[in-house]
């Protein structure tokens, strides 16, 4: 699936390349936005990986602790989020990615191919999302009113599968201000604190598990070598620093999605304007904040 969205990323910078010349200034400046915040959208999704990679170590680790006692069932091997509950994330990131993609051809004369399609398909979801109970837990989760949730996914689903009919790039953007900042504040709230709740929260008591574990290994184990003993405990360091880089990277993506949310707000705006510098200087930050967060994937990536 990244990979399929990066391609449409790419898509999104040719556009803005090749008709760049005969783009308003506000269209111009939202086909730049578009690259930038799909970009930023299709990272985050990242940001479930890093948590469930470590949530799937410790109930490894909770299992080998247990085997002499419990044996061997990996039927309790459990992801830290429900199949189900990932899928509403999964349909949220694709719709704030598939906007990207509509204000793209909204702003530009070269529609690309299948947006229409892919937006109708993803708008009519994010609908049925909104007024489903599916959205109950992430609400939850995040801290945020069900209400607002629902209203934010229903208001970007009709966005997705109206933009045809009205093709007033000012509308849309006047329109989404509000919506695109409560998502975005939906998937940072989720993300959370390392010392309450979300996904920070999470990571840091997976790790501490893990190494609470590592460590109890070491004690127990009379029979070690004293190579093995070192090994043994030279992996208590490479987990501090694996949680740590985690955090980074969780912590990165809150901050993309603050840019984005407010380069978002900024870019309708400026609807009548034919030069933005604060625009231009917020654009500036989401794009060094989506490679820098693009970085931190890659490396967590190559753990």
């Amino acid at each position: 699936m990244a990979k399929t969205l990066r391609l449409h990323v790419a898509a999104l910078v040719l556009l803005s390349f090749l008709s760049g010349c005969s783009l308003s200034p506000l269209a111009k400046r939202t086909a730049d936005f578009s690259s930038a915040a799909a970009a930023t959208s299709i990272d985050t999704a990242s940001a479930y990986q890093i948590v469930e990679r470590a949530h799937y170590d410790t109930e490894v680790a909770t299992l080998v602790a247990n085997y002499d006692t419990d044996g061997f069932h990996p039927e309790k091997i459990k992801p830290f989020l429900k199949p189900e509950d990932q899928e509403t994330r999964t349909r949220i990131l694709n719709g704030l990615t598939q906007y990207a993609e509509t204000l793209a051809e909204v702003s530009g004369d070269q529609p690309l191919a299948d947006v229409d399609k892919q937006a109708a398909v993803l708008g009519n979801s994010l609908k049925d999302l909104s007024k489903s109970g599916a959205l109950a837990p992430l609400a939850k989760s995040a801290d945020t009113e069900l209400n607002i949730a629902a209203a934010a996914l229903d208001a970007l689903g009709r966005a997705l599968i109206e933009h045809r009919r009205d093709r007033k790039l000012p509308d849309i953007l006047k329109q989404m201000k509000d919506p695109i900042q409560q998502i975005c504040d939906l998937l940072w709230k989720d993300i959370g604190d390392p010392e309450k709740s979300g996904l920070r929260n999470q990571l840091k008591n997976d790790y501490a598990t893990l190494i609470r574990k590592q460590t109890d290994f070491i004690t127990d184990s009379k029979n070690l070598t004293a190579g093995e003993r070192r090994a043994a405990i030279a992996e208590l360091p490479k987990m501090l620093a694996a949680q740590a880089d985690g955090d980074r990277t969780l912590a990165a993506t809150q901050d993309a999605l603050k840019q984005l949310a407010l380069t978002h707000a900024a870019l309708a705006d400026t609807a009548a304007a034919k030069d933005a510098p604060g625009f231009k200087a917020l654009l500036s930050a989401l794009v060094e904040d989506g490679i820098q967060l693009h970085g931190f994937y890659e490396k967590q990536a190559a753990r």
